[in-house]
């Protein structure tokens, strides 16, 4: 069996607060490739996301936001 499983961070509790994406390929169970990216989610960072995955305003910084990164995201062959 093959799937893709994509996991994504956020930096508050605004769905739309995206600050990582992770992308990882399975081929009989194992991961046979894998990708990940910080994003700007052009927002604040709630203490609590923060202490859940490690993710803050200095890892984000330079990063693209959303917009600019899901092109290469959606054509992304990992």
């Amino acid at each position: 069996m093959q799937f893709t499983a994509i996991d994504v961070e956020t930096a508050n509790a605004d769905m739309a607060s995206i600050c990582q994406i992770g992308i990882a390929q399975f081929k009989n169970g194992v991961v046979s490739n894998k990708w990940k990216t910080y994003i700007d989610p052009e927002d604040y960072f709630d203490d609590l996301n923060v202490s859940i995955h490690g993710v803050d305003a200095r890892a984000v910084r330079g990063a693209p936001t959303f917009r600019d990164a899901s092109d290469s995201i959606g054509a992304k062959q990992i």
